[in-house]
């Protein structure tokens, strides 16, 4: 047994969708229950990206701060156009 507390406008909500329906609050709140937990499984985390190894780095070496910026960042072919314009690869 379970009881779920609702704010007054998602009760409302839901009795007037169970009464347009005529389904039971318990039903339509399982089944949504049971759908959010279906779409939950099929979504597979983010995996968190190691950070590179720097060892082979001085502490103090300028380079640091450039290692791994362009993880996310723009293409090398977005780069290219963007700064030789877009017959860049062109003979």
């Amino acid at each position: 047994m379970l009881s779920v507390r609702l704010p007054e406008t998602v009760e409302r909500e839901l009795t007037q969708y169970c009464a347009a329906r005529k389904l039971s609050k318990s039903h339509v709140v399982q089944e949504a229950l049971a759908e959010y937990l279906v779409a939950a499984k099929s979504t597979t985390p983010a995996r968190a990206v190691p950070e590179p190894d720097l060892s082979f780095l001085a502490p103090d070496d300028p380079i640091r701060q450039f290692i791994g910026i362009a993880k996310d960042g723009m293409s090398t072919e977005e780069l290219m156009r963007m700064t030789r314009g877009d017959d860049w690869n062109q003979p």
